[in-house]
């Protein structure tokens, strides 16, 4: 990675990489990933992922199960990419003793725009899979066993950052920021036409630098309340 994404890698970068990748078990994965993210878990069956990964009906439930299953799976994989990167720069921010609002909001945010920034194939779609979990309460349990035991460090940091804010408050705080920086990776167009062109949702520098600016200042701001 090059650019402002490419200094701050840390270990976590050397798996971004999945070993295997020619593997059945790997394409099943990879064509459910697109699929997914193109349309929705109701919108997709089992067969057209079979269909695109090459393979037949009887090996995707062989290594899966059910389509249910798959789908938890493509889910958890990048999830523990993401959560292993957030938790080791969290950790350095820790030992470096510098753990105030806006360094423990970059520890979290950051990892998943070095991803998307990569090149890497699959975090787009993967992105758009994150996106569909947070609009529904159907997946609450998918959240819950992927991301919120790394989650509640990131809590645990800010309540001790940030003192004077309930932690109901922050908990509140904190899930708007993880809505705002989904909509920010999606480069909804709306930010282009709202202006005409002359600012693009394309320009994730930019966007970063607003979003952490707008997470860290809004977090901040509840214990003013």
């Amino acid at each position: 990675m090059t650019g402002k994404w490419g200094a701050a890698a840390g270990p976590a970068t050397k798996r971004q990489q999945k070993p295997s990748m020619d593997s059945t078990r790997d394409r099943i994965l990879d064509a459910a990933e697109t699929l997914f993210g193109e349309g929705t878990f109701d919108t997709v069956s089992l067969r057209d992922i079979t269909q695109r990964a090459d393979v037949t009906l009887a090996l995707a439930s062989y290594h899966f199960g059910t389509k249910e299953r798959l789908f938890a799976e493509v889910v958890g994989r990048r999830a523990h990419i993401l959560d292993q990167m957030r938790r080791e720069r969290l950790a350095a921010t820790e030992a470096e003793g510098r753990l105030d609002t806006r360094s423990i909001v970059d520890a979290f945010m950051r990892p998943l725009f070095e991803q998307m920034a990569s090149g890497l194939p699959g975090w787009p779609s993967y992105l758009l899979i994150l996106a569909q979990l947070g609009q529904t309460n159907r997946w609450l349990h998918l959240l819950r066993e992927n991301f919120d035991a790394t989650a509640e460090l990131f809590l645990s940091g800010l309540e001790a950052a940030l003192p004077s804010v309930p932690r109901p408050l922050l908990l509140r705080g904190f899930s708007m920021v993880l809505v705002a920086m989904l909509q920010t990776l999606s480069r909804n167009r709306r930010l282009d036409a709202l202006s005409a062109g002359t600012v693009t949702a394309d320009d994730l520098d930019a966007a970063y630098d607003a979003l952490l600016q707008f997470a860290v200042r809004g977090l901040e701001g509840l214990g003013e309340a």
